[in-house]
């Protein structure tokens, strides 16, 4: 395992960078807790999830949790993973500002850890555009404006807020996890050896039904049709 020292000092400039910013601004902190689901700490950490003699496949610091207790992680090739508080483990980004961009307009990993969305572009496509007319009218039945939100929260982060390219963004979650080397996690030893969950996930949830405008055996079969 590499040192926390090792962790942050390789190529970390512009992730280390960004932590800094956020964690110096605590209203900055309190917004990204609200709308992103993402509560950073006050400094770098071993992850918390490390009591069961789990092995990483690549070396992980934490730097963050989401609302179900899951960790970010900055992971050796300055990547960013999610250890899920479920089991779940993965690669989800390439950088903080990735990770940031992503959350600014999906709101959280989860929500779009379907795996089947990504195997046909229509289906991904359907998707993106209920979950963006979803969030508008939530925030519309609150009176407030999603985008407005979004968009100022993102400028105080020097990023941007395009809502029309949430679909590459998911694209490029789902390519994060799944590209090698693979961010996975065991534990225990020959019959008991225990390989946890990716991030992505074979499971038709009722959220992505109601989006796609779908049933679970129809997107199952649409997911099958090669575009």
């Amino acid at each position: 395992m590499l040192s926390l020292v090792t962790i942050v000092k390789a190529g970390r400039v512009a992730n280390m960078n960004q932590l800094q910013v956020i964690k110096e601004d605590k209203q900055l902190r309190i917004l990204l807790m609200q709308e992103c689901d993402i509560l950073f700490y006050d400094q770098l950490k071993e992850v918390e999830f490390s009591q069961n003699n789990e092995v990483y496949s690549l070396s992980p610091i934490a730097f963050a949790k989401d609302g179900s207790g899951g960790e970010y992680v900055i992971l050796e090739d300055d990547s960013i993973g999610f250890i899920g508080s479920e089991g779940q483990v993965g690669r989800v980004v390439e950088s903080l500002d990735d990770l940031l961009t992503f959350l600014l307009h999906a709101g959280s990993i989860t929500d779009f850890s379907c795996r089947l969305l990504y195997q046909n572009k229509d289906l991904l496509v359907k998707f993106c555009k209920g979950f963006i007319d979803n969030a508008r009218e939530n925030y519309q039945s609150k009176g407030e404006d999603w985008d407005k939100v979004r968009t100022g929260l993102a400028q105080e982060l020097g990023l941007e807020f395009q809502p029309e390219k949430l679909q590459e963004l998911a694209f490029n979650f789902y390519h994060s996890a799944i590209r090698t080397p693979l961010f996975t996690c065991k534990y225990g030893h020959g019959e008991n050896e225990y390989v946890c969950d990716s991030v992505l996930s074979d499971i038709v949830g009722l959220w992505v039904s109601e989006l796609v405008g779908l049933t679970a055996e129809e997107i199952e079969a649409f997911a099958n049709i090669q575009m």
